[in-house]
């Protein structure tokens, strides 16, 4: 799984937004129980992961699960940096202990559902995926929302993908991902003019990817509109010069289908 995707994967995390410098351990007179320190090392471990700092982050994290193996939090962390590694054998396990841990913990089981779909095993991902939203304690449904529209999408069930899109942005109409992936769904349905607004929104939003400006030049070329066409296609060669997507961009310029 690439590093966009578990990026992805974090915005659902537990929300331990932890910018941290150097590690302080606690000393044992400081009266910190175990639960407090596993919650310390866990937060410390996501804010590596967050800043790309791996090798601290494993360190963090490994840690923590020394001092509680079967701590939800810290396995729930641990999947996703094993993730970032490439290391996908324990994934699972450790997505599975964080949910015996907690099988209330709704962030786990939302990420978990979203590798299952990543790793090409939708159907068990969608079933994750409804376990969140039909939880009544969950107070954020928009995230487990826009996840399974991403595992609908993927299985090229449109509709349905729309479906979930539309109740998750009605929630977050600002939200990046959401306004991406409704671009997409969008396309695919020939909505392309609807596609165009939600791209639009996105751009309006931070630093285009390489897919939405490829997105953005296929979308163009079915409007017929040569001067966006032009533009995204000068964004993407300029922003991505090497990337595949750039690739792509030039073949279509070259008078290829849209969609090849």
């Amino acid at each position: 799984m690439r590093r966009n995707q578990i990026l992805k994967l974090l915005i659902f995390a537990t929300g331990l937004l932890f910018s941290s410098g150097c590690v302080v351990e606690p000393v044992e007179n400081a009266g910190w129980t175990i639960e407090q320190r596993v919650n310390l090392h866990t937060r410390l471990g996501i804010g590596y992961l967050q800043q790309g700092r791996l090798a601290a982050a494993h360190e963090e994290i490994e840690y923590a699960l020394k001092l509680d193996s079967n701590s939800s939090g810290a396995n729930h962390a641990m999947a996703l940096l094993q993730i970032e590694l490439g290391e996908l054998n324990l994934v699972d396990q450790h997505f599975e202990k964080a949910l015996a841990g907690d099988p209330k913990d709704l962030s786990a089981r939302n990420d978990y559902g979203m590798y299952l779909c990543e790793s090409g095993r939708i159907e068990a991902g969608i079933e994750e995926l409804k376990m969140v939203l039909l939880d009544p304690l969950n107070d954020a449904p928009y995230k487990g929302q826009y996840t399974i529209a991403v595992c609908f999408s993927k299985k090229k069930q449109y509709q349905k993908a729309a479906h979930h899109l539309s109740t998750a942005l009605a929630a977050r109409p600002e939200n990046r991902f959401i306004l991406y992936e409704s671009a997409v769904v969008s396309y695919e349905l020939g909505k392309f003019l609807s596609a165009r607004g939600y791209l639009e929104r996105y751009l309006e939003h931070g630093t285009p990817s390489a897919d939405s400006l490829l997105l953005a030049v296929k979308n163009e070329l079915r409007l017929g509109s040569n001067e966006l066409v032009q533009l995204y296609a000068y964004q993407l060669r300029s922003k991505y010069p090497t990337s595949l997507q750039a690739q792509k961009a030039r073949s279509l310029l070259r008078g290829e289908a849209p969609d090849g």
